[in-house]
């Protein structure tokens, strides 16, 4: 199934916090912390032994949380496990799934399918609970357009980067300062959602939680990229993302003179003007009124 129009209704994500779903005070933490999203995890940060309880305490703890939006990571396909997880955790609480390691439209339908009789199951409106697709390998971003499109569910993708250099060989921990190594895989997703007509994607976790500086800075270089929002680690992470995904001062200021100038230009009749050495016309000014809307909201 294609999507056809933009999902335009859906706010930005600029702050997707994970934390276990078997943590039942870190989720409640969740309404303090004030992320634009939590997301529960069944996945990476679940033992194996814990995996089939956890999903009750997922289910309890987007209950807990029910006031800001919620997802739940649920585990691959791969695993046996995703259908269980997905009928144990939808409710009318839960805002979506978050898919990891997709790689083909057969998961993804298959994920629509056990989310449909889920939702089925317990009551939800049928459709309503959306999809955020993981894309960690070279397989996800050759084909991501494709994947992006098979669901109307789907609401955006978020760059798994660590399973990604995994899958590539790139050595070390942690990307470079400039993450060069990655440009373009997030490229290639932001083009892919865009193609697909979802909602920018989320950009990979940044690992080393200590170092703001440097992580506001690889914020605004995904915004840059035409990503919208980050999957986040540490509570820390949440308001500097807020930080690093906002306008700056200067763009702000220079947006404003740029609608303000060319709005008493085209009551005049022109339809491009020089603004600051610029050449400014209705392409420079949609970009100079959406960065203002951004500094709005």
């Amino acid at each position: 199934m294609t999507r056809t129009t933009p999902a335009t209704t859906i706010a930005p994500l600029r702050s997707l916090l994970f934390c276990p779903a078997t943590s039942p005070r870190r989720v409640r933490k969740m309404l303090e912390i004030a992320p634009d999203a939590a997301a529960l995890d069944l996945e990476d940060a679940v033992s194996d032994d814990n995996k089939t309880a956890a999903r009750e305490q997922a289910r309890a703890g987007i209950a807990d949380i029910a006031a800001i939006r919620s997802y739940v990571r649920v585990n691959h396909p791969s695993t046996g496990r995703t259908r269980e997880d997905i009928e144990a955790v939808v409710q009318p609480d839960l805002d979506g799934i978050v898919l990891p390691k997709v790689e083909d439209v057969e998961t993804i339908r298959d994920a629509d399918e056990w989310i449909t009789a889920a939702e089925r199951l317990h009551g939800v409106d049928p459709g309503s609970t959306r999809l955020l697709v993981l894309i960690e390998s070279a397989t996800g971003i050759a084909d991501a357009r494709e994947i992006l499109q098979a669901s109307p569910r789907i609401e955006t993708a978020v760059f798994g980067a660590h399973d990604f250099m995994l899958d590539l060989g790139i050595d070390g921990l942690d990307h470079s300062d400039g993450a060069e190594e990655l440009l373009y895989a997030r490229s290639a997703l932001v083009i892919a959602a865009r193609a697909a007509r979802v909602s920018p994607p989320l950009d990979g976790p940044f690992i080393a939680f200590q170092e703001d500086e440097k992580f506001v800075e690889m914020c605004r270089q995904a915004r840059r990229m035409g990503y919208r929002g980050k999957m986040l680690i540490h509570p820390n992470q949440v308001a500097l993302s807020h930080i690093g995904f906002a306008p700056t001062e200067q763009e702000v200021a220079v947006a404003q003179i740029i609608v303000e100038q060319f709005a008493r230009a085209e009551a005049e009749g022109a339809a491009a003007i020089v603004v600051n050495g610029r050449l400014v016309d209705y392409p420079i000014v949609d970009r100079a009124r959406r960065i203002l809307r951004a500094a709005q909201q």
